[in-house]
């Protein structure tokens, strides 16, 4: 691995652990101060306690509030984003369980990683699910920091980063459940789960080649891909890991 692989990686690294840190910080004090489901209380005029009657996928996507982080411009990376949070404290979520979702907006000039959390209100006076989901948020930061570089908008020291725009062949796949597995071979979604998985493995402390392993099977038993296109997926994941430099080879 060169050295300058190794220095670049880490100051996503240090990136990706500062937004963590901050996101877990606010959790904790947005659900010391939400109340109770029966009395429910607003955290700076955000409303935490949810009951959607739909999913809460849905009720996020239409929420409009959000929940400042911060703002993180790092010069060692050259990324500039905005946090935003949407988080809920529901029954709608499994005891024990999570909802987790993320992405990436440009508004107004300025790059925005909005992130969306979903817990059960016993979760939430525990806090068991933190060890959780701490490797997966990380796995989602690193992954969504990843298409902040493919845009452009960043200053990257990489450049070769900067992709083109895929927007359509989005929509297409979107459209047609037996495409859904060319979302795994975008070219952005390539890189982004190769960094944001091996983010994962270094916060898990799992050999890469497991957490590989472990994401593209559990992608089969939930029926969104199959074995034939699992091994597509491995095999061009593979390819371009050698590209990319200094991350682990698969076998």
């Amino acid at each position: 691995m060169k050295l300058k692989t190794i220095i670049l990686e880490g100051m996503y690294d240090r990136l990706v652990g500062q937004i963590n840190k901050d996101i877990f910080s606010t959790l904790k004090k947005v659900i010391a101060d939400s109340g109770t489901q029966q009395k429910p209380k607003k955290y700076k005029g955000y409303s935490v306690r949810k009951e959607p009657t739909t999913t809460l996928g849905d009720l996020f996507n239409k929420e409009t509030a959000t929940i400042y982080i911060n703002a993180y411009s790092d010069n060692m990376s050259g990324i500039d984003v905005d946090v935003n949070l949407k988080f809920a404290i529901s029954e709608s979520v499994t005891e024990g369980d999570y909802f987790l979702n993320g992405f990436v907006t440009n508004e107004n000039m300025e790059t925005i990683l909005t992130v969306e959390i979903g817990i059960h209100p016993n979760d939430a006076e525990s806090g068991r699910v933190y060890s959780k989901l701490q490797p997966i948020l990380r796995d989602l930061v690193r992954h969504e920091l990843e298409h902040v570089t493919h845009s452009g908008d960043s200053t990257s020291p990489k450049a070769s980063k900067v992709m083109r725009g895929d927007l359509a062949m989005r929509r297409k796949i979107r459209s047609n459940p037996d495409l859904y597995y060319k979302y795994y071979l975008l070219p952005k979604e390539v890189d982004a789960n190769i960094q944001g998985l091996y983010s994962k493995a270094k916060t898990t402390k799992k050999p890469y080649q497991t957490v590989i392993d472990d994401y593209l099977d559990s992608l089969v038993q939930k029926g969104i891909i199959d074995t034939d296109k699992r091994k597509l997926i491995y095999k061009t994941w593979k390819k371009r890991i050698l590209k990319i430099g200094g991350i682990p080879k698969l076998k």
